[in-house]
């Protein structure tokens, strides 16, 4: 991954080519701005495009950049986390062990911490701590949704992984492995469920053609509405 300079401000820039590329698109990740682009481009055309395109993507990255500032955690006691597209309300409490427990109770995510350390815990030990929580809560909502949803749609799947992805919710490859980024578990279970439908159906079709559209279709006929939450709400699903 590269770089660009727009108007004086340095960005990350990445490049994407491929045969499968039917034009140009210029997108904002959070975390950097890519071009996917056929192969028969050139760097001058590339090049002009994200020249005649300065005003959008500053406009679009100081966007994005905000947003994700207005989603970090400080993790302070009465702040609130997404779990399920629910607000959980952080809670401290002190106990007798040594070791720092997490669980959630109603609508609290109660971090129960040793007495003598209940005012010496920095903000990045309690990430992590949360964060561990977290994708112990998704490894089992998805392996039980997975298994319901294979069934329904009578595919089977090699091998299921929790990933931790900045751009990416999900794959499946050739071999039938699938792979779950553990942050969606913040979303809605609707969102959850399209998400472990779309891989499931790349078991039938390893691509995205109109075919694999109809086949998520089929299987979850309002799968658009989730399709543009994530679009619309995926950079909130950070600690």
């Amino acid at each position: 991954m590269g770089q660009i300079n727009v108007r004086d401000e340095i960005i990350p820039y990445e490049e994407r080519r491929s045969v499968r590329y039917r034009r140009i698109t210029l997108s904002i990740l959070n975390d950097r701005v890519r071009i996917s682009a056929p192969q028969n481009v050139s760097k001058r055309q590339i090049k002009e495009l994200l020249k005649a395109k300065e005003d959008w993507i500053l406009k679009y990255w100081h966007i994005k950049r905000q947003k994700q500032d207005h989603s970090v955690k400080n993790f302070t006691d009465g702040e609130q986390f997404p779990f399920r597209g629910e607000k959980l309300k952080l809670c401290f409490r002190s106990h007798d062990y040594r070791r720092i427990r997490v669980n959630s109770d109603g609508q609290m995510l109660i971090v129960s911490l040793p007495q003598d350390g209940l005012d010496s815990q920095s903000a990045e030990t309690l990430r992590k701590i949360i964060i561990a929580w977290y994708k112990v809560q998704a490894r089992n909502l998805f392996k039980l949704k997975l298994d319901d949803q294979a069934k329904r749609m009578q595919v089977t799947y090699r091998d299921f992984r929790l990933k931790d992805q900045r751009t990416r919710w999900g794959s499946c490859s050739g071999r039938g492995n699938l792979n779950l980024n553990w942050r969606i578990i913040m979303a809605p279970d609707k969102v959850i469920d399209y998400l472990i439908i779309h891989e499931l159906a790349h078991l039938t079709y390893l691509n995205h053609s109109p075919e694999f559209w109809q086949r998520v279709k089929t299987f979850m006929p309002e799968y658009m509405t989730w399709r543009k939450w994530l679009k619309d709400h995926g950079h909130e699903l950070v600690l």
